[in-house]
């Protein structure tokens, strides 16, 4: 006497599907590069001939018209944008100091940043501006 045989149709587990997009949503989350410089109202000044310079290792500061620090979009102290620079620049060899101030903010604020930062190295700095038409 035979034995019948009973077939069972194949089946597709889909209770794990939703864990592996959870974690597809969260590893794409993480690895995204997000803007996190917040949108700040500073109005650069012209000039008649701009040069451009290479993009890696550099550290932006921004400082709005008040003279006050951002880095990343954050406002941060002197003290703590002068910690962030020394780290940055023991991790690159040649670092350049960009910074990006508004055109209403009186230079000596901006040379005052700029003496506390060179206090231990030389400096390479660079100013950004815009192209006057």
């Amino acid at each position: 006497m035979k034995k019948p045989q009973v077939s069972f149709p194949p089946s597709l587990p889909v209770i794990a599907m939703g864990d592996i997009a959870f974690l597809l949503l969260v590893f794409f989350l993480v690895t995204t590069a997000l803007d996190q410089s917040r949108k700040l109202e500073i109005e650069i000044p012209a000039v008649k001939k701009v040069a451009q310079i290479p993009q890696e290792e550099i550290f932006t500061l921004f400082i709005d018209k008040y003279g006050k620090l951002y880095y990343k979009g954050e406002e941060k102290s002197l003290a703590e944008i002068q910690f962030l620079h020394e780290r940055h620049a023991a991790i690159f060899r040649k670092p350049i100091l960009q910074i990006v101030a508004d055109k209403d903010l009186a230079f000596d604020k901006i040379d005052e940043i700029v003496q506390t930062l060179r206090s231990h190295r030389p400096l390479r700095l660079s100013f950004v501006c815009r192209e006057e038409l």
